[in-house]
């Protein structure tokens, strides 16, 4: 298998990357078909097959179209296939953000005042398994007091994001923290790693090519950025270029084994 040969190339290249991505996919659909005995019109083997294919194929768009260097996609997509490898849909890769700890903040705030919604419609009605909650949904489009889109959103994230999305690793690729400065600049690393469920899990991921970390005031000024995100409580990891070129499968295997123990030392209620 080419990855077994760690040929980067393939991970580089969209074009060689693709097909590749499509063996992995298929033959985790394939593991989770075959070693399921559930019966009936939708199973969980077909809801992974759908929700696996979209979000790998959003992950790969996202890292083609926002990592700056080739071997951020290299490593990139070595995390990506590790977790299809593992049967794992939890990993959702996003694109840059302005402002990742606002962003962060407002999805937390709104998932929670989504779930609270729901959580009261259970106090008061008693209906723990939600059996009604649809109808009562609809009671309050007919009043005017929600519309098509509110419903859709709260369905959404009672079905998927908390099951999902809330508890699985998010990786933000450029983000920007504009109160973290140094030399009164913002700091923006290569990228960061964090849970919507668990504020303890916030990694900051550089992959440092030799071209631009190849000076003394280059090395000081990283080590300086390291320690503000650090007292900002954000763990920081680096790889260099040439140990992610020379090896993509143990670097993105070091970063899944150390998720893993964070997962055992925190909530371990996560799909990892």
């Amino acid at each position: 298998m080419l990855l077994e040969k760690e040929k980067s190339e393939y991970l580089e290249s969209k074009e060689k990357f693709l097909p590749l991505l499509s063996l992995f996919l298929t033959k985790s659909i394939e593991e989770h078909y075959n070693s399921s005995t559930e019966t009936g019109s939708v199973t969980y083997p077909m809801f992974y097959e759908n929700f696996i294919r979209g979000v790998s194929e959003r992950n790969v768009d996202n890292i083609f179209k926002y990592c700056q260097s080739p071997i951020e996609r290299i490593f990139l997509n070595s995390l990506v296939l590790l977790f299809i490898k593992n049967g794992l849909p939890c990993l959702h890769i996003m694109g840059p953000s302005d402002n990742v700890e606002e962003d962060m903040a407002l999805y937390r705030k709104h998932h929670l005042s989504i779930m609270s919604f729901i959580q009261r419609y259970k106090d008061k009605t008693g209906d723990k398994e939600l059996e009604y909650f649809d109808d009562a949904l609809l009671d309050k489009k007919e009043k005017g007091i929600l519309n098509d889109e509110q419903i859709e959103e709260v369905q959404i994230h009672n079905s998927i994001i908390q099951h999902f999305d809330w508890n699985s690793y998010h990786i933000v690729l450029q983000p920007k923290f504009p109160n973290i400065k140094v030399d009164n600049k913002s700091i923006r690393p290569d990228l960061l790693i964090w849970v919507p469920g668990d504020d303890e899990i916030r990694i900051i991921v550089e992959c440092d090519g030799f071209a631009y970390h190849n000076s003394k005031d280059s090395f000081i000024n990283d080590r300086i950025r390291d320690r503000q995100l650090q007292l900002n409580g954000y763990r920081v990891i680096r790889y260099s270029g040439s140990e992610i070129n020379s090896n993509p499968i143990k670097v993105s295997g070091d970063l899944f084994d150390m998720l893993e123990a964070l997962d055992k030392d925190t909530q371990g209620n996560r799909i990892l």
